[in-house]
């Protein structure tokens, strides 16, 4: 029985994204004014402490969690047992038919962030346009409500690995799940929208050292 354990590493209190946590009825890990690294280690060792759940979903912060895309997710595990999988999300609000996913003959994983070639994302209009197939192997999903099954958490840092370790988690994974021959799989029936400068001010001010690390807290939403 797949039973998921949704991971929200959170500096921002966004009201839409919120609201959307509380229409999925599964627990939540949520973890509060820490910066990325902390917030990551967190989650994973919550994770493999508790071995009830099954898989790690990471949600995001500014990430919409739409209840019918979490399902067909939810759906797509119970019937293919995907290691990883994720839905796709527009890169920004400024950019709605552009995903942050990509091919991977993009990816050159000995970089230390994702590229920034033009037309490099998966888009829905111009540049790269999504694949015929609803269900899809992608070199870099993005962390869009990434469903990560447990032996492969066991096997993955979840680390950074730009800025000297403090950024680009979602590309640390790409590359270690690259490395370990593992495919990350998108489902672009699962739309998750991305609030990404929303509350922006907030994420800048705990990157310039505004707020001490030690003041964050974790805490369980026990789904009902």
């Amino acid at each position: 029985m797949i039973n998921p354990l949704l991971f929200c590493p959170s500096v921002r209190d966004i009201p839409e994204v919120k609201a959307t946590w509380e229409a999925i009825p599964y627990d939540k890990y949520v973890v509060k004014k820490r910066l990325e690294p902390r917030a990551y280690q967190d989650g994973r060792n919550c994770f493999l402490k508790n071995k009830e759940y099954t898989h790690l979903v990471v949600c995001p912060d500014d990430l919409d969690i739409d209840k019918d895309s979490f399902n067909q997710l939810l759906w797509d595990i119970e019937e293919y047992d995907y290691p990883a999988l994720a839905g796709i999300a527009n890169l920004d609000e400024d950019r709605p038919t552009v995903y942050c996913c990509m091919a991977q003959k993009f990816c050159n994983y000995n970089e230390d962030h994702t590229p920034a070639t033009k037309g490099a994302w998966y888009s829905s209009i111009k540049e790269t346009f999504l694949p015929s197939e609803p269900i899809f192997r992608v070199g870099f999903a993005g962390f869009a409500c990434q469903f990560i099954r447990r032996d492969l958490m066991e096997k993955v840092s979840f680390e950074g690995s730009c800025n000297g370790g403090t950024g680009c988690m979602d590309w640390k994974f790409a590359q270690e799940c690259d490395k370990l021959g593992i495919p990350q799989m998108v489902d672009q029936r699962a739309f998750f929208y991305h609030r990404r400068t929303t509350q922006y001010d907030e994420v800048r001010a705990w990157k310039n050292g505004e707020h001490r690390p030690d003041e964050g807290e974790e805490y369980f939403i026990k789904a009902n």
